[in-house]
């Protein structure tokens, strides 16, 4: 399904918009990135889109849902997970702890909790091997990383991920964005992500927006952003 955005208005006072008139589609099985410089409102639209915000005006839809003032559980359940800047784990927790509350949304089903849990093994083995260890003694990279596999236990069809690589070094950063390049290319997900790293968080990208004071600048594939955009981007944000 596609998310669509259309005309938003939002911000965190009723007299203040952050976003200012903002418009964005995350297309099916591609991964969209929105840079912009800090403060224009790249943070903000996730939280509205969750439902930590609420619009003061605009729509937000995912497929033909109106996700206006959506629950966390309803989040999950309409098939949508959000990875936030902040890891978004419990350091004094072991890290088995951590892959098991990841299916406190759906705990009452047992099945599906096991099999979530049995799957993020599989999928990441690091996780069983660091099972018994504290989830804050693990290098931030390997945080990272585990948060986005806590984010996909529960088998989301798109994800929104705030600044997946910030305070990462290279190495790791190239690593994450491989792996959210192969949750799109080969797991054929829907991944939103809002990105201050302009050359990595476009490189991975199929889709780019750009915004500047809570609304749209630029838009375009990857390969219009290479062609013509790139010099511009750099000009304005550094």
């Amino acid at each position: 399904m596609q998310l669509e955005v259309t005309d938003l208005h939002a911000g965190y006072s009723r007299d203040i918009d952050i976003l200012r008139g903002l418009n964005v589609t995350a297309r099916p099985e591609m991964l969209t990135t929105i840079i912009g410089a800090n403060g224009v409102g790249k943070s903000t639209l996730l939280k509205t889109i969750v439902g930590q915000l609420r619009p003061h005006t605009g729509e937000i839809r995912y497929g033909d849902r109106d996700l206006t003032g959506i629950t966390t559980r309803e989040l999950i359940e309409t098939g949508i997970a959000y990875v936030p800047q902040k890891h978004a784990i419990f350091p004094d927790m072991t890290v088995a702890e951590n892959v098991a509350m990841a299916t406190w949304a759906f705990r009452r089903d047992k099945p599906r909790a096991r099999a979530a849990i049995e799957r993020a093994y599989e999928r990441a083995p690091y996780l069983k091997e660091f099972a018994a260890r504290r989830a804050g003694l693990m290098s931030g990279g390997q945080q990272r990383l585990m948060q986005l596999e806590l984010a996909l236990m529960s088998d989301p069809d798109l994800l929104l991920i705030d600044e997946p690589t910030v305070g990462l070094d290279p190495k790791r950063a190239g690593q994450i964005y491989a792996h959210l390049r192969r949750l799109v290319s080969e797991e054929k997900r829907t991944v939103l992500m809002v990105d201050q790293n302009v050359i990595a968080g476009t490189d991975v990208a199929d889709y780019i927006y750009v915004l500047e004071l809570g609304a749209n600048k630029l838009e375009g594939t990857k390969a219009v952003f290479d062609t013509e955009y790139r010099d511009a981007i750099a000009d304005w944000l550094f």
